[in-house]
């Protein structure tokens, strides 16, 4: 075989190789674009369920400020009034905090497309995701420290009262009596705490945490095949 021969036979391989080569990456990101669509499907999924249950938690806050608390909470005992300030910011940030997430992660979906800017939707939804991780398990910070006090404030409300309307007063209330409420107190306050802290994380996680795993996953997957020779 000739060199001119040979040099056309390379020139015929390299561009079918090239030919292929472009044809799979063009598969990949396919295949990416796809699975992001498929991603972001599930997380618009979740949204409407979380959706669902902050509307939940709030007609169960107003439930419970308009009917349970004057049931639950009589006359001598009174509510104190830096506790519904406690109260009213928790439940705000609470909701804040997820309504901040929703309206960034749709602004997100508007402003890129998954046809044209796969790479910077990913970044944002990762990004607003992470972001959102961060003011959540805040709120969760929040609002356990607010249990906490409601219940320690409760314990101690009721200690005043019962103390009150015995001889004595206070006094009457022995070392091993005030230990022993504390024992009580902490025994049932620790299980409240934890139980609502795992269920929490829980929530999160199952709605999404296992997504940034996934979109992670899918951004580092679209680097390799843009870096691929």
């Amino acid at each position: 075989m000739e060199l001119k021969d040979l040099k056309s036979a390379w020139d015929t391989y390299s561009s079918q190789e090239m030919v292929k080569h472009q044809m799979g990456k063009e598969s990949i990101n396919e295949l990416l674009k796809t699975q992001t669509r498929s991603l972001v499907d599930r997380i618009d999924r979740n949204i409407r369920i979380g959706i669902f249950v902050l509307l939940v938690f709030i007609a169960y806050v107003i439930i419970d400020d308009v009917y349970l608390s004057k049931i639950l909470i009589k006359e001598p005992i009174t509510y104190p009034s830096w506790m519904r300030f406690m109260d009213v910011f928790s439940n705000a940030l609470i909701v804040t905090t997820y309504l901040f997430f929703v309206i960034c992660y749709f602004r997100i979906k508007r402003s890129f497309s998954s046809d044209t800017q796969l790479k910077d939707l990913l970044n944002g939804i990762l990004n607003t995701l992470k972001t959102y991780r961060t003011m959540f398990y805040m709120a969760v910070i929040i609002l356990l420290i607010n249990i906490s006090v409601s219940f320690v404030a409760g314990i101690y409300e009721g200690v005043k009262f019962k103390a009150g309307v015995v001889s004595g007063g206070i006094i009457t209330l022995t070392t091993s009596k005030i230990l022993l409420l504390i024992a009580v107190g902490l025994a049932i306050l620790i299980p409240i705490i934890v139980l609502t802290y795992l269920l929490l994380h829980w929530g999160f996680n199952k709605l999404y945490g296992k997504y940034l795993v996934k979109l992670n996953e899918t951004l580092t997957e679209l680097d390799e095949s843009v870096n691929v020779e």
